[in-house]
């Protein structure tokens, strides 16, 4: 796999994770406790699963890129 695939790669399971993570809060407001724990539960389990398949099968083919993640992080607060 090409770096920048990989890099587009990751930072569409990053940007994908942010989308889903910030539909939480209306879902808080607007579901019972009970609909909004499982909701929750399973936006979590959908964004390990694109993590899974996206960032770690870009690290996979090239390591390097995790340093430049963490770099990139903690000087700009996303990649």
């Amino acid at each position: 796999m090409d770096i920048n695939l990989a890099r587009a790669m990751i930072r569409t399971a990053f940007e994908s994770g942010r989308v889903l993570q910030a539909i939480l809060p209306s879902l808080d407001q607007g579901l019972p406790p009970e609909d909004y724990r499982t909701c929750a539960h399973d936006l979590a389990a959908a964004i390990d699963q694109t993590n899974t398949a996206l960032i770690s099968r870009a690290l996979a083919a090239h390591p390097q890129l995790e340093a430049e993640i963490d770099t990139a992080i903690r000087s700009h607060g996303r990649y």
